[in-house]
């Protein structure tokens, strides 16, 4: 069966995931990845070495090798590649013969992504791979987003945490794969290569969801709280069972906390609910919180999963380790443990049923001499088409029937590629709007145009079916069987558009016992060892309730939103695939996804069973990092992030500094202002968090947050697009509000003024 990626040639130049797993996905589906690697720190296998071609360069410019590798990669890149991927930052690409305006004049359908810690355009940037440093540590670019302090109250000190996921990693390799698939799409119509960037610093603002937007609210509707003090939102508790063993909740909305209660054998506490008005003060909450937190405390984790799986309604999950997680019954039974080739690690972007990927091997080392690419047809005579450049999804329509946030928040990514995203929400709206103040759905929704519909009537399904005919994409969160009801399963649609990529995006996947169940980000933190790496070891000694509360305060912080935004970014990259796979393959299909099996890709680094366990670094007992040269350290005022790779920095560092004794004689604002312009990777880690942090004057040219004017609602901040396009114009624009293109999309349909308003009087629309 032909792959998605058949005849495509990929150059990717760099060292380490960032660029890594991007390669890794497009040799997934069936690219030809040729992994010229400089530096060489990784020997061991690694889930982001498979698929390749491994050629070993020299690229560090001060060597006289480098010149000569660089030149003979630059001839495999104008003869051979589709692709051009790489780490390295743009004035190495400079002198090594490799910028974008050196070779689009030969090349102008070549794509070149460019992925990096901190981008080009900020005081940050020159802690970047140049061919001999590698590129920057993504916890260096926690600390200047201000990342490390989202997590405080984990430690029982105060002041900032390491974060131990990798996330930027994953979003910003996330948002280039997208891009770059985006444009290969693109590019079947009108030829054109394009530069794209992507960076860690844009994918960390991903995982701030209502931070700038309270920060436009003056008061800020959100309460100033003591991170040593909140306890997690009860429908959100973690608990500990008779055995010893911990399981997260994750009952969100008020049916499924119901849910959880008639399992849990809490009738009583439900029908107290059921007789209190809202909202509940304190006490009454701890209360319930107390006697849910006993209640759990009567029967083992396996007793309690056997009757929430029974159930099929119960949002809950055992805390487990990722290397557990390579194990778990649903991760295997959807294909997100792979140990087809001898080997259990990492399994496919997503379930892609026309157009299967497959799991790669181990990668062939290969010198450069043995070498031999392709040559594709000389097109340095030939014009690019004579259209005019545009964002790569211009053109596309999505549709998407999609609550809460990692399946809206992945569709508005998709917007900022260029598609025009058509979002169906109930009569009352999507129910996140009425959380977080509104402003979390603020962040899920920009660029988008919202009607509002009673799937529940004829006449809402059958204009939700109007929409979808002539749609590129629909994507939906519905769970098992809602589809089939709503007259909204594929087998209905594709009838009328053939060519539909139809994306359902679940908590567990299509396979195995959690098919029915739901979940919400809580869920998936805890179940692909995210929460534990950041956390450490549980206790296993059954706690009292007083010391069983302060565990859950700190388990909570430990298990903060990064779970829904993982998925989007793999929506966003899945839906990419599925419509190039339709332009190239000429196949409409489902494509599945799952919140579990884009929190195993944020997990990549530890996604591979090995005789040895776990490759991760555990972080020491007061969360300050990895050692001493990868650790947390107070000031004289505030915390400074020391992160230095070679021995070279490390001794230069002592040098400026002294001891790491002697940082306490300065502020840690004074130490970065002095260690930074050395090279030297020292930044401040205290002070506000991201929503604030990305505001600074320091990365207003990195378009973190960017001004909009919405042609109905307004002017604004909202956060800046996943990736960077630096040779378009783009105008990213603010958030839809519920139902704000209702009629204009049913005039768009055929309906008539006198029609539009019998729906609305029948409640079919608002």
């Amino acid at each position: 069966m032909k792959q998605i990626l058949d005849g495509i040639t990929v150059v990717e130049v760099g060292n380490g995931p960032l660029s890594g797993m991007v390669g890794m996905v497009l040799a997934d589906f069936g690219a030809q990845v040729v992994w010229f690697e400089y530096g060489q720190s990784e020997r061991e296998y690694r889930v982001w070495h498979r698929g390749k071609l491994r050629v070993s360069v020299n690229l560090a410019v001060a060597a006289g090798s480098a010149c000569e590798d660089a030149a003979k990669i630059r001839q495999h890149i104008l003869a051979s590649a589709d692709v051009f991927l790489t780490d390295l930052s743009a004035a190495a690409l400079v002198q090594l013969g490799l910028n974008w305006s050196s070779l689009e004049p030969l090349r102008p359908d070549l794509i070149q992504g460019q992925i990096s810690g901190f981008g080009e355009d900020n005081k940050y940037s020159h802690l970047a791979a140049n061919g001999e440093s590698l590129a920057a540590d993504e916890s260096l670019v926690a600390a200047a987003i201000g990342r490390m302090m989202v997590f405080e109250g984990v430690a029982e000190r105060p002041g900032p945490v390491y974060p131990a996921l990798k996330v930027g990693t994953h979003g910003a390799s996330q948002a280039m794969l997208a891009g770059i698939l985006a444009q290969l799409f693109s590019r079947t119509e009108n030829g054109h290569g394009q530069l794209l960037r992507s960076n860690m610093l844009r994918a960390l603002t991903a995982y701030d969801l209502v931070g700038l937007g309270a920060s436009q609210v003056d008061p800020s509707p959100v309460p100033d709280t003591d991170p040593h003090a909140v306890l997690p939102m009860l429908n959100y508790q973690p608990v500990q069972c008779a055995d010893g063993r911990w399981l997260q909740l994750g009952n969100l909305l008020p049916h499924l906390q119901a849910n959880f209660l008639k399992a849990a054998g809490l009738e009583d506490v439900l029908e107290e609910v059921r007789l209190l008005e809202e909202p509940f003060s304190e006490a009454v909450i701890e209360d319930f919180r107390r006697r849910i937190c006993l209640q759990m405390q009567t029967r083992t984790q396996q007793q309690w999963m056997d009757l929430f799986l029974a159930d099929g309604g119960v949002a809950g999950h055992p805390y487990q380790s990722t290397q557990e997680a390579l194990l778990d019954a649903d991760i295997v039974a959807n294909g997100h443990s792979d140990a087809t080739g001898g080997v259990t690690q990492l399994g496919l972007l997503g379930d892609f049923t026309a157009t299967p990927g497959q799991v790669a091997g181990a990668p062939e080392v290969i010198s450069m001499a043995a070498l031999a690419l392709k040559n594709l047809p000389n097109v340095a005579h030939l014009e690019a088409s004579k259209t005019e450049a545009t964002l790569p999804l211009a053109g596309v329509t999505i549709v998407e029937a999609a609550a809460i946030i990692a399946s809206p928040f992945g569709a508005s990514m998709l917007a900022d590629l260029g598609a025009r995203v058509i979002k169906i929400e109930p009569i009352e709206g999507d129910p996140f709007r009425v959380m977080a103040f509104g402003l979390g759905a603020a962040r899920c929704n920009t660029d988008k145009e919202s009607i509002a519909l009673n799937l529940k009537s004829a006449e809402g399904q059958k204009i939700a079916q109007s929409l979808i005919a002539k749609a590129d994409l629909f994507i939906h969160n519905y769970r098992p069987g809602v589809p089939e009801r709503l007259g909204l399963d594929y087998a209905s649609l594709s009838e009328r558009n053939p060519q539909l990529v139809y994306m359902s995006v679940n908590g567990y996947g299509p396979n195995g016992p959690g098919v029915l169940r739901p979940s919400t980000h809580p869920i998936p933190g805890a179940a692909l060892g995210g929460v534990l790496y950041q956390f450490g070891q549980l206790p296993s000694q059954l706690q009292a309730y007083p010391e069983l509360l302060e565990t859950s305060r700190r388990l909570f912080r430990a298990n903060e939103v990064n779970p829904d935004p993982n998925t989007s970014f793999v929506v966003a990259s899945a839906a990419t695939m599925g419509l190039l796979a339709a332009r190239r393959l000429g196949k409409g299909q489902i494509v599945y996804l799952d919140m579990f099996g884009a929190n195993a890709y944020a997990n990549f680094d530890d996604f591979l069973l090995q005789a040895e366990a776990s490759c991760r670094v555990a972080l020491d007992t007061d969360y300050l990092g990895k050692g001493p040269y990868h650790q947390l350290y107070p000031c004289k005022e505030g915390w400074l992030f020391v992160g230095l790779s070679s021995e070279a920095e490390q001794q230069q560092f002592h040098e400026v500094v002294g001891d790491f004794a002697d940082l306490m004689n300065l502020s840690s604002q004074a130490w970065e202002q002095l260690l930074l312009p050395l090279g030297l990777g020292c930044i401040q880690a205290d002070g506000p968090t991201p929503g604030a942090r990305i505001q600074a004057e320091h990365f207003v040219a990195s378009e973190l947050a960017v001004q909009f004017t919405h042609p109905l609602h307004g002017s604004g901040l909202r956060h800046g697009a996943m990736s960077e396009w630096p040779q378009l114009q783009r105008t990213l624009q603010g958030p839809c509000e519920a139902g704000d293109s209702t009629d204009a999309l049913m005039s768009e349909l055929g309906f008539t003024g006198p029609e539009i308003v019998q729906l609305r009087t029948s409640g079919a629309i608002h």
